[in-house]
């Protein structure tokens, strides 16, 4: 049977741990990862690009997974998470994915405390902020930087594909790619550029493979429904709300008119509050 995705989200988990951990895309992600932390691009060539299962703490724990984890010298990782939607708690996740990951070497017995990056894709504006790269690092009580073991960098994609900033070339790039939905616009973008090219054919095969393609669209399904399932809770609860004050504001009305020695009959006809409901005020 031939499948070929007609369109290819790139912010899709299944095709972002895909393409990011293939060796076509291998030159892209470092030349990439090198210019944002300053890693020398040989050492990230060269280095371990894992699958995203993270050691458990407990026997019986369910089982965590990042994105990516690229394992370089030293026992040093960064982690790469895509963040397609807004979640509940999606950066507590990733952070605890972080130190969880760090935990790890110390309790090895290793008496080098790795550093650990975590970049996040985040294809929304979480924190409102008008910058496209955002930086955390553990600080201290003054604000001070406390450690530079750590750090959460966060790329919003909307404010780096904005013209208004000026972004750095391999990122600009990179995002870039990540926002075209069809091969042929990814091909007009980067013709001539053998680097991105070999990528975008990576993600063409994989576009025609039958069983990435069941597991693309497992993906898409499942966040596009864990989006659905939030926004509606959401308009629930805004519904609800409403509600909820339109009839603490018919409980106060009624409380004034029952101070003025208003039969309860006729408040319940000015409120459209029950005798019963009335009784219990």
């Amino acid at each position: 049977m031939n499948v070929k995705l007609k369109s290819i989200n790139m912010l899709n988990d299944a095709l972002f741990k895909s393409l990011f951990r293939s060796i076509e895309a291998r030159e892209m992600v470092s030349n990439f990862l090198s210019e944002l932390t300053g890693i020398k691009k040989e050492i990230l060539m060269n280095a371990d690009y894992q699958g995203g299962e993270l050691p458990k703490k407990k026997l019986k724990e369910k089982g965590k997974q990042s994105d990516i984890i690229i394992k370089i010298e030293h026992d040093n990782r960064i982690i790469l998470e895509m963040n397609q939607y807004k979640t509940d708690f999606i950066f507590e996740k990733n952070v605890s994915y972080a130190f969880s990951i760090a935990s790890e070497t110390i309790m090895s017995g290793s008496k080098k405390y790795p550093y650990v990056i975590m970049i996040s894709f985040d294809n929304f504006n979480k924190f409102k902020s008008k910058y496209p790269i955002l930086n955390f690092k553990l600080r201290d009580e003054y604000g001070n930087i406390e450690s530079e073991q750590y750090q959460s960098i966060h790329l919003i994609l909307e404010n780096i594909v904005n013209n208004e900033y000026t972004i750095s070339k391999e990122t600009k790039k990179l995002i870039s790619l990540l926002k075209k939905t069809t091969i042929e616009e990814m091909e007009k973008e980067f013709k001539g550029d053998d680097t991105y090219m070999a990528c975008i054919r990576k993600g063409e095969d994989l576009s025609t493979d039958p069983d990435f393609v069941g597991y693309y669209d497992i993906e898409e399904a499942r966040k596009q429904e864990n989006w659905e399932f939030k926004q509606t809770g959401i308009r629930i609860g805004k519904e609800e709300g409403k509600k909820e004050g339109e009839r603490n504001k018919q409980i106060e009305i009624a409380k004034n008119l029952f101070s003025m020695d208003m039969k309860i009959e006729d408040i319940s006809k000015a409120t459209g509050l029950s005798i019963e409901e009335l009784k219990n005020i």
